[in-house]
């Protein structure tokens, strides 16, 4: 009928010695490709920070969040000044294009070939949530997810 409790309990005893020697065994590899052992097993640095920066969780997002905010601040600022334009000469055909800097489009109307408007959709639903940011209605209690 069924299996018996006690051979699935042996083999899951087995299973941890051996997942405890082969931790061991990649520990050690770890430290070789760091450098923090040489190939007979003396170590060599006693801190990890001399080797890499530690960072925590916390930090990274912190870190994260803070690049994103000055993207959006610096798209904000972008948002209230006029269009500026510039010129672009396409290399293989040779004619010169007028962008303005605000709507992306040339003097034909047409958008240059490396911008892609996904992105750019992202782009100002990120900045029109950052606008809703401050403003909360009563009955939410979480930010709404872009």
């Amino acid at each position: 009928m069924g299996r018996t409790n006690r051979s699935r309990k042996r083999r899951d005893e087995m299973n941890k010695i051996k997942k405890a020697r082969y931790e061991a065994k990649e520990l050690i590899r770890l430290k070789k490709t760091l450098g923090l052992i040489d190939a007979e097993g003396n170590e060599v640095m006693k801190d990890v920070s001399d080797v890499a920066t530690v960072k925590t969780a916390k930090e990274l997002k912190l870190e994260k969040k803070s690049r994103e905010e000055q993207e959006l601040e610096h798209e904000m600022e972008e948002r209230r000044e006029p269009g500026k334009s510039f010129t672009e000469v396409n290399e293989k055909t040779g004619k010169v294009h007028v962008y303005n800097s605000k709507t992306m489009k040339d003097q034909h109307g047409s958008y240059p070939p490396w911008y892609k408007p996904k992105k750019t959709a992202k782009r100002i639903r990120k900045k029109a949530h950052a606008m809703k940011k401050r403003f909360k209605q009563t009955w939410t209690t979480a930010n709404v997810p872009l």
